[in-house]
């Protein structure tokens, strides 16, 4: 398994962030985005409910919204990550 400084990509967490310390990471950022989520959700659905959407569509948008953050957050620690 090569390294990203053998394919050249420069990383300054190579050495000191090993996968298991990623996925770590990762993991706790997931879990902290599903507690705001939780929090969120009850007002999110009282405000979904007055504008006159359903609360399985007010549910889907903000699976949506918040899916939508998990991943740009991760293309842009991603690139951060790979750049050169």
């Amino acid at each position: 398994m090569s390294s990203f400084t053998e394919v050249g990509w420069q990383s300054s967490w190579d050495i000191e962030l090993g996968r298991k310390a990623a996925l770590v990471l990762f993991w706790i950022a997931g879990y902290v985005i599903g507690i705001v989520a939780w929090v969120m959700k009850t007002p999110f659905l009282q405000f979904m409910e007055n504008i006159g959407l359903s609360a399985d569509t007010a549910d889907a948008l903000l699976a949506g919204l918040f899916g939508s953050v998990v991943m740009v957050l991760t293309v842009l620690l991603w690139s951060f990550l790979s750049s050169s």
